[in-house]
């Protein structure tokens, strides 16, 4: 597997179609973004395919939170460059061996994630019921 090529992000470079953001500080670092921010690597794929199978590895890895045992720093931690590319490198070695079951798996936490913020919303409306509920027999 060609690992992409990996860098700091720098607001003067120019980004191309398929350059991938991920969160480098704090405790959600390797997370796949969308838009870049000033706390990210950009991982520039060739094509669409590989920017897909990077960006469900690395959400796959995030959720893993596997990128917790690279973090250094006191106050706020952060992901080295280089720990992440190794990282990277090793773990899309891994997963290419055997990408489909790699993707259903990945499918399936997207599912569950989905109906997760399904009831969190359900309880939030919930709780609003049983508020009204009690409410209406207090005076005004």
């Amino acid at each position: 597997m060609h690992c992409p090529k990996v860098q700091t992000f720098n607001p003067k470079n120019q980004s191309g179609n398929f350059d991938l953001f991920v969160l480098c500080k704090g405790l959600n670092s390797g997370k796949p973004l969308e838009a870049p921010c000033p706390n990210s690597f950009v991982i520039s794929c060739k094509n669409s395919d590989d920017f897909d199978f990077y960006k469900t590895l690395l959400f796959g890895l995030w959720k893993a939170k596997y990128f917790h045992q690279f973090l250094v720093g006191s106050v706020i931690p952060f992901l080295r460059i280089d720990d992440f590319k190794t990282a990277l490198k090793e773990q899309a070695e891994a997963v290419s061996k055997n990408q489909f079951a790699f993707a259903k798996d990945v499918h399936k936490v997207k599912l569950i994630e989905r109906k997760e913020k399904q009831m969190k919303e359900y309880l939030l409306l919930l709780a609003d019921v049983k508020r009204a509920m009690i409410y209406r027999h207090f005076k005004r």
